[in-house]
């Protein structure tokens, strides 16, 4: 017990030693302590008001939650937007696209544009304006909300909310360019269609009026009983069918909905068509002028159904190309804000002081064990190999 006694006494009194030593090296020392702490706190006090008051603009939006015409749904599937979005790759969900538009090259260009960043940011190269923007905005989707937020940073406030509001406006330029690109589409395909058909229908017409007058007798009554009037309007929907089914082929795959429908609707009128003309038709008239008659007849009745379906397409497509694109709602406007949002000054010059503090704490302890290595003559002696193995002269 008197061993162990004598050990533990031991081991406290080397505590104790220690903390002496500890103490005695700051005091020695606090003078540097001091120096330092303080030069380290009053730079920092001078950086800190000497940088700018940078303030943060926000403006949330909710992306569009369904489309509203033909061209948007295409969108949503993305059958127009895939190109635009292949910056986006790995994108999961509509809101990481959004955001992907929003930070895509195009869209960042006309911002930089209109706002002349470029000048402000005082920078060489587009590609260098891009990256001080990307800096300065702040693009975030929150999951749970399916919100996005956008927050601009500046010197100035007024101009930190036009570039976060600037941001949903070209956002939605973009959409509505996408929809109307597809809807101007349409709508020509279905112009290039009118103008071919209204062409076939006026030489069927002429046609039927030469075989009408060659034959001599009134095709109408005789095609009105035979039924090849009702085989000519089925002919006609087919047709107009094909058409449309060759349209929708620009911007939907064969799985889209509406292509199998419309595939499900020229089997049946095919079908049809097939029943009604067996045995019917123009193997009923008299003579081949009456059949040529006939046929003539048919041909225009085709042509009259197909420009009929072809004008309400297109009519369609008009509708679709005066729309807006997909509805973008901007929930907060972003306004000046009336605070900093940094610097953080106070912040900035505690770091530093701690900073400083902790620098001096170092270098007095190191300064105390090389001091009092070199009272005794193993100290003397390594300092003087470490000097030696240092130098550069030999």
């Amino acid at each position: 017990m008197t061993e162990q006694t004598t050990a533990q006494a031991a081991l406290l009194e080397d505590e104790e030693i220690s903390l002496i030593d500890l103490a005695i090296a700051l005091g020695e020392e606090k003078t540097t302590i001091l120096k330092v702490t303080g030069l380290f706190t009053a730079v920092a006090v001078v950086v800190a008001l000497l940088l700018p008051n940078i303030y943060t603009a926000k403006t949330v939006m909710m992306p569009p939650q369904q489309q509203q015409s033909g061209a948007a749904s295409a969108l949503a599937s993305l059958g127009g937007l895939a190109g635009l979005a292949g910056a986006a790759a790995g994108i999961k969900s509509p809101d990481e696209m959004y955001v992907a538009f929003m930070q895509s090259e195009g869209l960042q260009k006309s911002i930089i544009e209109k706002l002349k960043l470029q000048e402000r940011y005082d920078t060489k190269t587009i590609a260098d304006t891009r990256k001080k923007l990307q800096d300065n905005v702040k693009i975030a989707p929150d999951k749970k909300s399916g919100l996005i937020s956008i927050e601009a940073d500046d010197k100035d406030p007024e101009f930190a909310a036009q570039l976060a509001n600037l941001h949903v406006d070209e956002l939605r330029v973009l959409l509505g360019r996408l929809a109307v690109t597809d809807a101007q589409q349409r709508r020509m395909f279905y112009e290039q269609q009118i103008k071919k058909v209204q062409v076939e229908l006026a030489e069927a017409e002429q046609s039927f009026r030469q075989a009408k007058a060659q034959s001599g007798m009134q095709v109408t009554a005789v095609l009105a009983e035979s039924g090849v009037r009702a085989s000519a309007e089925l002919r006609g929907q087919i047709a107009a069918r094909e058409v449309q089914m060759s349209a929708m082929s620009r911007f939907a795959t064969a799985q889209n909905p509406d292509v199998q429908r419309l595939g499900g609707e020229l089997s049946a009128l095919r079908s049809q068509l097939n029943k009604l003309e067996q045995g019917s038709g123009v193997a009923e008239t008299s003579t081949p002028l009456q059949q040529q008659a006939v046929r003539s007849y048919r041909d225009v009745k085709v042509q009259e159904a197909m420009l009929e379906v072809l004008i309400k397409q297109y009519e369609l497509a008009r509708v679709d190309e005066a729309k807006e694109g997909p509805l973008l709602q901007q929930l907060d406007v972003a306004t000046a804000p009336e605070r900093k949002a940094k610097p953080k000054r106070a912040m900035i010059v505690l770091a530093a002081a701690f900073g400083g503090l902790f620098l001096s704490l170092l270098f007095a302890f190191v300064r105390r064990a090389l001091r009092k290595s070199l009272e005794t003559d193993q100290g003397s002696t390594q300092m003087v190999l470490l000097h030696k193995a240092w130098s550069f002269k030999r």
